[in-house]
């Protein structure tokens, strides 16, 4: 998130980093000229080897084998025989450059004796050589390995390293000498001195040498540039970390401000919930006294109010999730008709208020059911249907619900909120999206600017993208398509009858005193006995002590709250009666979350303030009809 990951406790040390630049590249590059050196030395090598070789083969193919063998005692030097059988040796040492010896060889009663020899004719000035020739036929004591090897195989070769002498070095080659019949007879030696190659060799280490200095020279040029780079990527380096630690603080600043946020969202909610429980629950407990019609309509504008409310709460908190990335969809089987009839109650009501009729378009081939979540869903429907009703003046708004294609267990369905309201202008459609942010007509209807922007999200989050057409004067129209997998339809056997639960004895715990009045006064409208308690500590010693058919069980309470009764209580900790009691959690709090809290913690069901009578009722017959169904009553 924050650019690569650099080592932080590595220390970047630019010189250091320059010095082994220029340590590798010198040793990298006197490898490279030793090699080069060597295998150039070789060569020159092998070429005179190969030279030096060549001239003693054709040598030896001219000296007169039959004549070399008569020569065979020292009182022949300087014969005619002799003088003869060593004209060709002295023609190729005259002729050929760096030659300093050639001569014969032969072995007999295994000595070695010098035969032939040209220094006895010919020698090379200021070579070295000796002012007298060798005598003739001498015993000839060193051992050379090449020499032994050619007398005793026959063969032609030569030196392989140079022979160091006092004035020269000196490489010799050797070749067999036959005669008439192709019989062995001696070896021709050929000793040539490498003053030209120790020249050449010479010249190739000053270029060596000079080759070194300009890589030693480059080294330290590639070792400055290092230390240049290395300064700069050190500084970009220390630049990066400090973003990167700069970034990090930002990062846990802004999670430790979303932390609060979501604390200080998640408080707000509850305390403003718990007041307008009160509000709410009053005008719903007064509306059952047989209110005139003056009352009535004052109750119905103090509940009307007090739900505005609630939603302005609700919106904020759905924009918080959104905003966090941490609204998530709670998808179940749902029966689309259901969903209709129940927009359709209330949005009639509100059209009713403002004359302005409501019409749901329904496609009779929409599946019975479908999996997807109902809640968010009516949200969107309820925040397009109420604006607009809001900012339709005559007319109608309608509802149309399309099934576009079904197949492979999924339906597409559209929706469409069409009004004949006041319309947009196209500059009012760009900011229409825009949080906190209201068209100009709209400023005197009321409102947060949030409502839509949440349903865009919602409906992006389902999979789908809302459409939006309007024409000023005309209406505006509001579309969007959603794919959702279609459900088994729950059947359910339609009865006339009406049931009513037996008057049960219930256990209350709530510590806020406007809410336990309340609570009490709904409860005895509905005909049950109520014990009240202000601490889960004391519920749990109630329950210890007396029976009871259900507990109300708040979660915010001093001393011991009541997720952590609800968990002794499951536990055992009221006995052993009480253990599998059913516990409605009555509660404030209406995140995310808070109900799956609630249910993980053993509660049976979730009620969230402000309370209705109807919401009371329902979640007492729920969890209680579903432990004891036997304890239904029909009503006379």
């Amino acid at each position: 998130m924050f650019g690569p990951v650099i080592p932080a406790k590595r220390k970047v040390s630019p010189l250091r980093d320059a010095l082994y630049a220029a340590l590798i590249t010198f040793s990298t590059s006197l490898v490279g000229l030793s090699i080069i050196y060597f295998q150039a030395r070789e060569a020159q090598m092998s070429s005179v080897r190969t030279e030096l070789l060549n001239l003693a083969l054709t040598t030896a193919a001219q000296v007169d084998g039959d004549l070399h063998q008569t020569l065979v005692s020292p009182s022949q030097a300087g014969s005619p025989e002799h003088l003869r059988a060593l004209a060709p040796l002295v023609r190729m040492h005259r002729a050929a450059k760096d030659v300093i010896y050639v001569y014969t060889c032969v072995q007999r009663d295994g000595r070695l004796n010098w035969v032939l020899d040209t220094s006895y004719q010919y020698r090379v000035p200021g070579d070295g050589t000796p002012s007298k020739p060798f005598p003739f036929m001498m015993d000839y004591r060193i051992k050379d390995p090449e020499l032994m090897r050619a007398l005793n195989e026959h063969v032609a070769l030569a030196n392989t390293m140079p022979v160091r002498a006092e004035h020269h070095s000196y490489l010799s080659a050797f070749a067999p000498v036959y005669d008439s019949k192709g019989e062995f007879v001696a070896i021709l030696g050929v000793d040539m001195v490498l003053d030209a190659l120790d020249a050449r060799m010479a010249s190739l280490k000053r270029a060596s040498a000079v080759a070194l200095f300009v890589v030693l020279a480059l080294s330290a040029v590639a070792g400055f540039v290092a230390l240049r780079i290395r300064k700069f990527s050190a500084a970009i380096v220390n630049k990066l970390r400090a973003a990167r630690a700069h970034a990090e603080q930002n990062a846990a600043a802004a999670e430790s401000a979303s932390r609060a946020k979501a604390v200080f969202l998640a408080m707000m909610s509850h305390e403003i919930r718990t007041p307008m429980n009160g509000m709410l629950g009053v005008a719903d407990l007064l509306r059952t006294m047989s209110p005139n019609a003056e009352q009535k309509k004052l109750l119905d504008i103090l509940g009307s109010s007090g739900e505005s409310l609630l939603r302005i709460i609700d919106d904020i908190l759905d924009f918080s999730k959104i905003e966090a990335e941490r609204l998530e969809l709670r998808p179940r089987p749902f029966a689309i008709r259901g969903l209709l009839d129940e927009l359709d109650m209330l949005l009639n009501a509100q059209a009713r208020t403002r004359q302005v009729a409501f019409v749901i378009d329904a496609d009779d081939k929409l599946p019975a059911a479908v999996d997807g979540d109902r809640q968010r869903l009516s949200q969107i429907l309820l925040n397009l249907g109420t604006n607009a009703v809001k900012f339709t003046d005559r007319g109608e708004v309608r509802l149309v619900v399309r099934l576009l294609d079904e197949s492979d267990g999924k339906a597409r369905v559209e929706f469409t909120m069409r009004d004949t309201g006041i319309g947009m202008s196209a500059e009012a459609l760009t900011r229409l999206f825009t949080p906190f942010t209201q068209v100009a007509d709209s400023r005197h209807r009321g409102g947060t600017g949030l409502g839509l922007v949440i349903t865009q999200k919602l409906v992006t989050l389902m999979g789908g993208e809302i459409r939006v057409t309007s024409v000023p004067g005309k209406g505006s129209s509001f579309v969007f398509s959603l794919e959702l997998p279609v459900a088994e339809a729950a059947v359910t056997a339609a009865t006339t009858q009406i049931r009513r639960i037996e008057s049960l004895s219930i256990l209350v715990a709530e510590d806020n005193a406007v809410n336990q009045t309340i609570i009490e006064a709904m409860l005895r409208q509905l005909g049950h006995r109520i014990r009240m308690v202000g601490t889960g500590r004391a519920a749990l010693e109630a329950l210890a002590l007396e029976p009871f058919d259900l507990v109300l069980m708040d979660c915010n309470m001093p001393e011991m709250d009541g997720l952590e009764a609800t968990q002794q209580l499951r536990a055992g900790k009221a006995g052993a009666r009480s253990s599998h009691l059913p516990v409605i959690a009555l509660t404030a709090n209406a995140m995310d979350g808070d109900r799956e809290r609630c249910l993980a913690a053993g509660m049976n069901d979730f009620l969230a303030k402000p309370v209705t009578i109807a919401a009371l009722r329902a979640a007492i017959d729920r969890v209680h009809l579903a432990q004891k169904p036997d304890r239904i009553m029909s009503a006379s």
